[in-house]
């Protein structure tokens, strides 16, 4: 059975970067193709993702507090407002129709607040490890016991890159803390009563070529998008 996943346009430039090939990288290994969906008609974007078997949310820009019910501070960066126009209803559609989502970064904040949750502006002031580096592995996450992450990797510490200067602050209610770091930032969250509702703070898809714990994470989405 082959596997679709909708994954919204991260800019308009036609050309992939070298950063937006690591998600169809990923998938692809994981035996799904991608289809990327227009975003400037969030309506007709919810229709064509609808075809797909899964909905993934990758990284991206900050997005803006607004949703969140803060204003705007200094270290905010610029909201990319096709991307919060149009992925709310997409992940709020897929959620629905009970497909699977998996966010990456942007991804698990548009995640917890689309879904009621709110997001630390900037954790520079109290981050105490790395948060900003794609290729290396940069610090420990630990993952706790029971959940869907820990079934997915198998252990309860990994190490992990980070590229990110926003968080997960009040998580929403329905979902679960799944993950955290050294200096107590949320590094993943999940949806219990989803068929598969995974966000991750970390950049899989940087790793997963080289990190087979990694490589699972779109592995195990892939095969919830199957049944």
């Amino acid at each position: 059975m082959s596997v679709t996943i909708a994954m919204p346009r991260m800019s308009t430039d036609p050309e992939l970067t070298a950063a937006q090939a690591k998600y169809p990288e990923s998938l692809a290994r994981a035996g799904a193709d991608v289809r990327w969906v227009e975003l400037s008609d969030p309506e007709r974007a919810v229709q064509e993702a609808l075809t797909c078997d899964g909905l993934l949310l990758p990284g991206g820009g900050d997005m803006d507090p607004q949703f969140y019910g803060q204003g705007r501070i200094p270290a905010c960066g610029e909201p990319n407002l096709l991307r919060d126009a149009a992925e709310p209803p997409l992940l709020r559609a897929f959620l629905a129709a009970d497909k699977p989502v998996l966010g990456i970064c942007r991804g698990i904040q548009v995640m917890n607040v689309v879904l009621g949750g709110t997001l630390y502006q900037d954790i520079k002031p109290f981050a105490h490890v790395p948060h900003n580096d794609h290729w290396a592995k940069i610090h420990t996450v630990t993952v706790r016991r029971g959940t869907k992450l820990e079934q997915i990797l198998g252990q309860d510490t990994v190490l992990v890159n980070s590229q990110h200067h926003q968080a997960v602050d009040r998580i929403a209610p329905g979902l679960t803390l799944a993950a955290l770091s050294e200096d107590g930032i949320v590094e993943a969250i999940e949806k219990p009563d989803a068929k598969f509702c995974l966000g991750v703070q970390w950049h899989p898809e940087w790793l997963s070529a080289a990190d087979l714990a990694m490589q699972g994470l779109f592995d195990a989405f892939v095969a919830a998008c199957r049944h």
